[in-house]
């Protein structure tokens, strides 16, 4: 997953010093009467916005860097040669092997959670922390992870992204109801912006693994009708192919005892 630039506002929205900031600012409007007749108080008040501003400012620019910089991590390149410092071969990090990589890049994102726990942020590192965890074996911890992402309310779209991951999960492991859960749900949530296509797809597997092999094709061939132009439609096609196939012929039982005349 690529680096996604964030507003300001998107960082910030969960952000304390912001919350107390705004508070100041409504309670200054709630009492404007008795403000005007102290103009040494809105000194006062304007003087600290101003510094609160910057200082939530600075505090962006700095939680954006570290998660870009783990996000880089995150996608930094394999080379049996790199040095100690990921850093040491240019401009994009680079590491001797992927549990380097997973490992280096779990630091990052746990230094932001840390550091920045009460931001929008800290869910994004979350829940790219449980896909480092996942790649490192780290099963029941990437789980964790990812459920405290799923259960947040703070951004729909990394909780959305958390319960395809662990929908995926729960497909490998056999738990093919809790599969089948996440997913439905995500389909009939109308602000989950996901493709629908890749999500009816993993849902028509945890129907037929079920045995529910006519439901899962009623939900596999919805998505291609709706995915006809989307990066998925190949795969969908495959799938039903694959399914609407002819059963393979049966060999022809053979009787070792029969008598040739």
């Amino acid at each position: 997953m690529g680096t996604t630039k964030l507003t300001r506002k998107q960082i910030i929205g969960e952000d304390p010093i912001h919350d107390a900031l705004v508070n100041s600012i409504e309670r200054v409007r709630a009492n404007r009467r008795n403000i005007l007749l102290g103009a040494a108080a809105i000194v006062v008040i304007g003087i600290g916005i101003i510094f609160g501003m910057r200082y939530m400012e600075s505090r962006d620019q700095a939680a954006q860097q570290l998660l870009t910089r783990a996000i880089d991590f995150y996608h930094g390149q394999i080379d049996p040669t790199a040095p100690d410092d990921p850093m040491g071969k240019g401009a994009q990090p680079v590491f001797r092997t992927e549990e380097a990589k997973y490992k280096a890049a779990s630091k990052e994102f746990s230094e932001v959670i840390s550091k920045y726990g009460s931001s929008k942020l800290a869910g994004i590192a979350r829940y790219y922390l449980g896909l480092c965890q996942m790649q490192l074996g780290q099963k029941q911890e990437a789980i964790r992870s990812l459920e405290s992402v799923r259960d947040s309310g703070r951004d729909r779209t990394v909780s959305h992204l958390a319960k395809k991951v662990l929908a995926a999960i729960h497909l490998e492991s056999g738990n093919h109801k809790g599969a089948q859960e996440l997913l439905e749900g995500m389909i009939k949530d109308p602000q989950c912006e996901l493709p629908k296509g890749e999500l009816k797809l993993q849902l028509s597997r945890a129907l037929i693994a079920q045995g529910k092999r006519d439901e899962g094709l009623k939900v596999l061939k919805e998505a291609r009708d709706e995915s006809a132009r989307s990066s998925f439609s190949s795969q969908i096609s495959q799938e039903l192919a694959r399914l609407e196939g002819p059963a393979p012929p049966q060999a022809i039982p053979t009787n070792p005892t029969t008598v040739r005349p």
